[in-house]
């Protein structure tokens, strides 16, 4: 299929009309594979100079082993890399600076349809630049509030039209760092800031990459974790937890998390999911702090009575 300007103008449309990074790119996937139908064509997640194909859930596949030095050029160039000769086309998806994914081709590009390529990419780019900054927080880089309730609505709504017998594939948890107004009274906010920021660093080096990490607001953070049982997940919880524990965080010293988990199952909306993890959050605040509990463990040994709220249209952290 020849990539003419009116086929760049209808596909520049469906781009500008996602409304997420997600979306975009799997959007921008399935527009190549329907321009360049008879090429390779790979997405992968860049992970400290790794790459990892989400459809084979593996390093690099066999049939690229031999081209991954024309990858690894694209990861340290950070910019398009296309050889002529071997018919290889990659580009790098960015996001906070960082180079997430690597969109790869293997073929032939005649010159008019390379050059319409990447003037698509560049329209691309600049949707997933505008998604990107407002997904995203500010300090941390991590996701904020607002693609947090994105997400979680998507993701509840998806839940229930699952059905109440499919087995929940996520979990949530509420992160608070202890006392953390005592580091912005006693070291300034610069310092309080620093922490915030190291906090997220430690988030990002111990979940998954599949995980999705949010700055909630605050001290306030909050983590979607993807196909694990909840068990699993408060013992993932209370690694990062030892992990902060044990972080040496500069002039401040250490710093203590308190963490509320919960299932997230196919009857619960997004305000209930958010305050079972809350009200686990809260008795690990009051009994000690520097600890994870989930609200379903805490419900079975009578710790806590359950205060869910049924409405929708409450406000909570």
């Amino acid at each position: 299929m020849s990539l003419t300007e009116k086929k760049c103008f209808e596909i520049a449309i469906t781009l500008v009309k996602q409304h997420n990074k997600e979306d975009l790119l799997a959007e921008l996937q399935s527009v190549l594979k329907e321009l360049f139908p008879e090429h390779l064509l790979h997405l992968y997640i860049v992970i400290n100079g790794l790459f990892i194909d989400p459809e084979l859930n593996s390093k690099l596949s066999s049939e690229l082993e031999k081209n991954k030095e024309h990858l690894y050029k694209c990861v340290v160039s950070r910019e398009i890399i296309y050889s002529d000769q071997k018919k290889l086309w990659s580009y790098p998806v960015m996001s906070q600076g960082k180079i997430t994914n690597l969109i790869f081709l293997q073929g032939d590009i005649p010159a008019r349809q390379l050059s319409l390529l990447e003037y698509l990419m560049a329209l691309f780019s600049n949707q997933h630049v505008l998604l990107d900054n407002n997904n995203h927080d500010a300090l941390t880089g991590l996701l904020n509030r607002h693609s947090f309730e994105h997400r979680m609505t998507t993701l509840t709504d998806a839940q229930q039209r699952r059905g109440s017998e499919a087995e929940p594939d996520y979990c949530f948890a509420v992160l608070d760092i202890d006392f953390f107004k005592r580091v912005n009274d006693d070291f300034g906010h610069l310092y309080g800031d620093e922490v915030l920021i190291l906090f997220a660093n430690v988030m990002e080096t111990t979940f998954r990459h599949d995980d999705m990490l949010f700055r909630y607001g605050g001290e306030e953070f909050a983590v979607l974790l993807r196909n694990v049982d909840l068990e699993t997940a408060v013992i993932v919880l209370d690694r990062f937890r030892q992990n902060i524990e044990q972080y040496d965080f500069p002039q401040i010293g250490t710093v203590t998390v308190s963490i509320g988990a919960t299932d997230i199952n196919t009857a619960a909306s997004r305000i209930e999911i958010i305050s079972k993890a809350d009200q686990a959050l809260y008795y690990s605040k009051e009994n000690g702090r520097n600890q994870v509990n989930s609200f379903e463990h805490l419900i079975a040994t009578n710790k806590i009575t359950d205060n869910t709220p049924d409405a929708d249209d409450i406000e909570l952290f």
